[in-house]
């Protein structure tokens, strides 16, 4: 069912301190910023390989990714792999019982971190970088 890991995304105090970091130290470059109202976090992204790392910045206090930095610091939050059909990967691991999400356009599926030894999974196809 996966494919190759995309996604990493890292849960980080100050976005722009991590871009630079990440950008010194390795040579990589954002592609993109966003903000998500909804999950509340910004974040930078910056291709690499096949996929990306995803540096994210809590923006609301109550989301999931403020929780993770207060308990856990900064690190690795959500580990994304390719997959052929997400819908797909979703039935069949909704089948056997596995708690997971489907996003509201169905192109994404986030599987429960309880569900996975403490790993945040995402099932996604890669974007592309153009």
């Amino acid at each position: 069912m996966l494919g190759d890991v995309i996604e990493l995304s890292i849960v980080v105090k100050d976005v722009e301190a991590a871009v630079k970091t990440f950008e010194t130290l390795f040579g990589l470059k954002v592609y993109a910023r966003r903000q998500s109202q909804e999950f509340g976090f910004k974040n930078a992204i910056l291709p690499l390989g096949k996929g990306h790392i995803e540096l994210m910045q809590p923006t609301d206090p109550a989301s999931a990714a403020a929780h993770f930095l207060e308990t856990r610091g900064e690190g690795v939050y959500l580990v994304g792999f390719d997959v052929k059909d997400v819908n797909a990967s979703f039935k069949e691991l909704k089948d056997k019982g596995v708690r997971l999400t489907l996003s509201s356009n169905g192109n994404v599926a986030w599987v429960h971190p309880k569900e996975a030894h403490g790993v945040f999974v995402e099932l996604r196809k890669p974007e592309q970088y153009t």
